[in-house]
């Protein structure tokens, strides 16, 4: 099966690496060529050029969300009947139906999310073994078939993705602002409460361990975080409600509210 990436980026990138080693033609495009030469180089690509998007089967787009729908709109007309598209984008219910607008007819469209990343950017960091393991999310649309399903989860399977999961767009997007964004926030937010100039000698694992994911690519995220803003919102307030009670019972010296607050979160993380 030949395989077009639009986006060649950390994610892009290590697609493109984990499906070449499977076996897919690999071919691949990004907006700066420097990206295209080094995945050329390390052999994750076979070649670049739009010239080979409508020679693929499959057109996975690797860009930010709405560059994914400005690079459909800008090149449809390479988009032929029989094309599988989908995606890598981390929120789903803005983009989806403005992609399906500007499908062709007979090109099915299938979107997915993998739970995978880094905190670093760029094709440079590109590493298929981030995908072993990890939850594999496919959000159909309206132009998917039972066909096009099946043709990504093998590619979820064949990047070794461990769990493959259907969900409904709005779904994933409200799981995702819980699972995903809540914690990035959380992180940026503890970091940024920082007034401590001893801090770097006094962190631990869990300091480590929570503040990993404050090192955020800020162009991404802002996109993500906005475009599933009420979720996020909501989500923030909830985990608010949920600190204020670990602060009140301290201003009330509640010593058996705090511990049961406690053995709740001990008892849900472990059923994890």
């Amino acid at each position: 099966m030949k395989i077009f990436i639009a986006g060649l980026g950390l994610i892009g990138g290590s697609y493109a690496e984990g499906l070449t080693q499977k076996g897919y033609e690999v071919y691949g495009y990004n907006r700066t060529k420097e990206s295209e030469l080094i995945a050329i180089e390390r052999g994750y690509i076979k070649d670049a050029g739009l010239k080979y998007l409508p020679l693929c089967e499959v057109v996975i787009l690797g860009f930010y969300p709405q560059l994914n729908v400005t690079f459909l709109n800008e090149h449809k007309h390479l988009l032929k009947p029989g094309h599988i598209i989908t995606d890598v984008a981390g929120t789903k219910v803005e983009m989806i139906p403005q992609i399906e607008a500007i499908l062709p007819k007979g090109v099915s469209y299938v979107s997915h999310h993998p739970m995978a990343g880094r905190e670093t950017r760029g094709i440079e960091r590109a590493d298929c073994n981030m995908f072993k393991g990890a939850n594999f999310l496919i959000t159909p649309s309206a132009h998917s078939t039972l066909e096009s399903i099946e043709v990504i989860k093998q590619l979820g399977r064949d990047l070794a993705f461990k769990k493959i999961t259907i969900i409904d767009p709005k779904r994933h997007d409200q799981l995702i602002g819980f699972t995903s964004q809540l914690p990035h926030a959380m992180a940026v937010a503890l970091v940024n409460s920082d007034a401590y100039e001893e801090t770097s000698s006094f962190t631990g694992d869990s300091f480590r361990d929570l503040t990993r994911i404050a090192m955020i690519n800020e162009v991404l995220w802002t996109e993500l975080f906005f475009e599933n803003k009420t979720i996020l919102i909501d989500e923030i307030e909830k985990f608010e409600r949920e600190l204020d009670k670990i602060k009140q019972a301290l201003n009330d010296n509640d010593k058996v509210s705090l511990a049961n607050l406690f053995i709740q979160s001990t008892k849900k993380r472990s059923g994890f």
